[in-house]
Formats: structure tokens, sequence, C-alpha cells
């Protein structure tokens, strides 16, 4: 006999603001869509606590919005909510709701960095990010599964965090769906979509390829427009970040370029990678094994060993020039993946539904 009860499910983390659609948060996003198909599932979309620069303000909002979402009794919580939001209901839910399943997905290993601090601050930032740490592994231990997103980022996950590798359920992943206008004049050289922190050594590379072609501009996109990267990358010249953009003015972005650079040294597949390739950009980034695994090779994307900035800045004006001859097959490329949103929703629910069945 099956369990007939409708399993109470929240997506917390799930973006509400279309500006906000990139990466872990799209990732659940697409999903949190697919689970409402399901009529023995009720799906309830949570955003993720809304966070700034002052850290403490970042930890009281991370425990309200917590609080928030046990309040609504879940079966089962999907998390992806950011290092603190995941350990703030980490720490609520060892006291007030131990009856909810919390899934989560990792999409990658990446070692947690402190920031520039005075000796206090960095002794104070270091005892933070202790306890975050040890908050979030209290998740990875206690889930009945976790998410990920390649066969790379499954064995590097295992292999950094220790979690055994039968707990990590790999699903893939979707992309969105490219929106070709060949109407849009390609005006854009270079464009970086992303999380601008999670980039490595844009700026040299910036540097590098103004030396080769100065009258190349570069585009960005992405959380991050008052990092002070962004900055250093303007006084280089022709560079300008457009901020958080809409999925319309995301796909407005991605016509009007050429050659798309994504110096990420961690990475579980790379959605925005994929994306760009189906619009028709060849790709340069550091050499990762996600993408032999996902993409195959391919003179269309060309991997850079990690932290040659002389030598992607030489790969992406050759890029560049050859742009014609390689955006055919640019978007040949992307057609390789074959796992779609839909399929990445059903073997969440899977997941889910089975550890509900009464035998």
């Amino acid at each position: 006999m099956r369990w007939t009860k409708v399993v109470r499910v929240v997506a917390y983390g799930v973006s509400e603001e279309a500006k906000n659609h990139l990466g872990g948060q799209l990732w659940l996003t697409r999903v949190a869509e697919q689970l409402t198909y399901y009529k023995d599932l009720e799906v309830i979309k949570i955003p993720p606590p809304k966070f700034g620069k002052n850290r403490v303000k970042n930890l009281v909002n991370a425990y309200i919005q917590g609080f928030k979402v046990l309040k609504l009794r879940p079966d089962v919580i999907l998390l992806n909510a950011g290092k603190d939001g995941n350990a703030a209901l980490s720490l609520l839910h060892t006291f007030l709701s131990r009856g909810s399943k919390i899934y989560l997905p990792i999409f990658h290993y990446e070692p947690m960095r402190i920031g520039k601090h005075n000796w206090v601050g960095k002794f104070l930032a270091k005892v933070l990010l202790c306890i975050t740490y040890k908050l979030n592994e209290k998740l990875w231990k206690e889930a009945p599964a976790i998410f990920v997103i390649s066969e790379s980022a499954k064995k590097e996950i295992a292999e950094k965090l220790g979690i055994p590798e039968d707990k990590l359920i790999l699903t893939g992943c979707g992309i969105e769906t490219h929106k070709d206008d060949k109407k849009i004049q390609k005006d854009i050289d270079f464009l970086c979509i992303g999380r601008i922190g999670k980039f490595f050594h844009l700026v040299d590379i910036w540097k590098e390829i103004r030396k080769i072609k100065p009258e190349a501009n570069f585009h960005m996109a992405g959380i991050g427009r008052d990092n002070p990267t962004v900055k250093e990358l303007e006084k280089i010249g022709n560079f300008r970040h457009h901020g958080e953009v809409s999925e319309e003015e995301k796909a407005t972005l991605y016509n009007r370029s050429k050659v798309f650079i994504f110096p990420s040294l961690y990475e579980g597949f790379g959605i925005a990678v994929g994306e760009a390739l189906s619009y028709g950009l060849p790709v340069v980034a550091w050499d990762l094994p996600v993408y032999e695994e996902i993409w195959g090779k391919s003179d269309a994307f060309r991997k850079v060993k990690p932290g040659d900035c002389a030598s992607f800045a030489k790969e992406a004006v050759f890029t560049l020039e050859n742009f014609e001859e390689l955006t055919k097959e640019a978007n040949l490329i992307s057609k390789r993946l074959k796992t779609d949103w839909k399929d990445v929703g059903r073997i969440i629910k899977e997941v889910i539904v089975r550890n509900f069945q009464i035998k």
C-alpha cells in the first residue's frame, strides 16, 4: 500500500523576482515549477532571506525567514537559501520541526573565503564561518538525499566534503530556452553573466585582452554591480556592468554578443555556459572536468589552464576574430545536453515520494 497523502513541499530559496534567475537559484526555481505539475505534491515557494553588506542584519533576516518556513509545517523542504539561510534553518529545524525532511542541492565544492578585515574582524569572521560550516555540515549528514547536477560534481563533493556517494543523487540540469533575434546588432565583443565574486583573475584577463585588442568591449550582468572589481574593470576601459537583469534583458545581451567568457574555478555544471552556447556564442573558460563531461571537445569551447591569464586572453581574441566560423558549432554543442527541467523535476519528485511510501 502506498502513502496517499499530498506531500507538502516548501521550496526555500526560489526567486520571486525575474532579475534573480541565475545559477543555483535558477535551478531551484525551475525545479519548483516542475514539481507543481504533480497532484500528489503541494508546492509552496519561499524566497531566500534578503541580504546586504551588514552581516548581522543578514543573519537576523535568515532566522526570521527560516522561522516562516517552519511555521508552514512542511513534510519536505527543498533548501537552497544561501550559506546563512541554510545554516539558520539547520539550527531552527533542530529545535522546532524535526518532522520535516530537508533535501538540498550541492552544485559544486567551493572553499569558504573570508573578506578583508582587521585582526579582530578576521577572528570573528573565522568563528562565524566555522559555525556556519558546521550547521551546513549537519544538513548534509541528516538529509535523506543530496542532489548533484553532474558526475564531476558528485565525485568532487564526495571527496572534498566526505559525503557518501550513494547519498548523492544525480539529477542533471536544464538550460533556458534559446530566444534568437537576428534583428539585434551584435555590438558586444565579450559577455560574462554570473555573480562577479565567483570569477577569478577577471581584471587581469581584461587587461591582457585590451593589450591585444584595444578596441574590444566587455559587458557583464549578474549580482555584484557594487563589487570593487567593477571599478577596476571600468578603469581598464570599454567595460559595462548591467547589474541584475530580467530574462528578457538577459536574452537581449546574449543576442548582442559574440563571445562568452566564463573564468569561474568552481562549477558543477555552468548553466550560463549552456545558455551562451545555445545562442551561438563560442565560450572561453578555465579547464574544469565538468565541461569535458557535459560538452566534450570543440573548437567553439576553448578551455584554458586555470590562472594562465595571457593564454585566456589570446584564446578570447582568437575566438572573437573567428566568431563567424565558430557560432554554428557553438549552437550544435548546446544540443549535446539531453536533460531538460522536466527530467530534473521527475527525478526529484520520485526521490521525495519514495520517502512517503508505506511498505
